[in-house]
């Protein structure tokens, strides 16, 4: 299956044709034919002219999308589709927001939270203050939990049946019901993201895109070399996994494993590179991908979330599941 993928790879090279890598496959088989791809994979030049004809203001994903952007400062809610990897604009719409200003800290806060949100439920049968129905985001997310913010239950709904409501919240977004019930009939929710911030969100540009997938072909390299160097200089010193390890005991840990020396095959697939704003004005990214991993003591095939810091041209990982 890693053959036949990367081999199709070829048609998309670069600085190498089908038929060079043909030849390589010729005249040294089918394992310099793969070095030969995933050696051009890992090289930034290759995905900036990947990217040209890729709208990436909002981020790169492989499969087609929905995303919603709440700017906390007007407020408003804006509706665009990705698809064949060009961005539209659907509408916007007021929308209200919590009563407090900045982000969500703490549970009770009444803040709207800053970063970026997947739908991970459509909520119905609710009390009518919420409107026809809710979607539950996947607040907090993994680099909320990793800098201790607090809270959840932070939805998209609606507004109260009977028209009574506050000009604030509690936390969520609000709109108008008769936009929720449109944007359910154009969105699936489950491919569906919210990105939320306090300010108009900067366009993602296509060198921050092509330097997070360039580095985690790099990335890859260095954890099936078992290269344990390379493999934690992606790391960043202020790095957390899902479950509060930190880099020092998170590199004793790859160490251990690495130190086994076991041969590796991974495929990375289906990636999707989302802004997620931050109060401090990190350049933080969520990038989602299906991975496949093989080794003799463990195997793990399903979606895998990094966000990822990228500063003066280099990646690094901040938070990992």
């Amino acid at each position: 299956m890693l053959k036949k993928a990367l081999l199709a790879a070829c048609v998309f090279s670069i600085t190498l044709s089908a038929s060079d890598i043909i030849e390589v496959y010729r005249k040294k088989g089918v394992d310099a034919a793969i070095s030969e791809i995933e050696r051009e994979l890992a090289t930034k030049e290759y995905w900036q002219a990947y990217l040209k004809n890729h709208d990436t203001s909002l981020g790169f994903y492989e499969t087609d999308k929905y995303i919603l952007i709440t700017d906390k400062s007007k407020p408003e809610i804006a509706f665009y589709t990705y698809k064949d990897h060009k961005l539209t604009l659907v509408n916007k719409s007021a929308a209200i927001v919590g009563g407090s200003k900045g982000d969500k800290i703490k549970q009770g806060d009444f803040k709207t939270p800053t970063g970026s949100y997947d739908f991970v439920n459509k909520l119905g049968k609710l009390n009518t203050f919420y409107g026809p129905f809710a979607y539950a985001t996947d607040y907090p997310n993994l680099y909320d939990v990793v800098n201790k913010k607090g809270g959840n239950g932070i939805w998209l709904h609606g507004m109260p049946l009977d028209g009574n409501r506050t000009p604030s919240t509690r936390g969520c977004v609000v709109v108008n019901n008769d936009y929720l019930v449109n944007l359910d009939k154009k969105i699936t929710y489950q491919k569906t993201v919210l990105i939320i911030d306090d300010k108009p969100l900067p366009k993602t540009s296509k060198d921050d895109v092509a330097t997070i997938l360039a580095s985690m072909f790099q990335w890859k390299k260095a954890w099936e070399r078992n290269d344990l160097k390379s493999y934690l200089d992606f790391y960043d010193e202020k790095f957390r996994r899902f479950d509060g390890m930190e880099k020092k005991a998170f590199s004793t840990y790859k160490q251990r494993i690495f130190s086994k020396n076991e041969p590796k095959k991974i495929v990375f697939r289906e990636f999707e590179v989302t802004p997620n704003p931050t109060s401090t004005g990190e350049k933080i990214f969520k990038v989602k991908f299906y991975e496949e991993y093989w080794a003799p003591s463990f195997k793990f095939n399903g979606v895998k979330d990094l966000f990822v810091k990228v500063e003066n041209g280099k990646m690094t990982i901040m938070a990992e599941r």
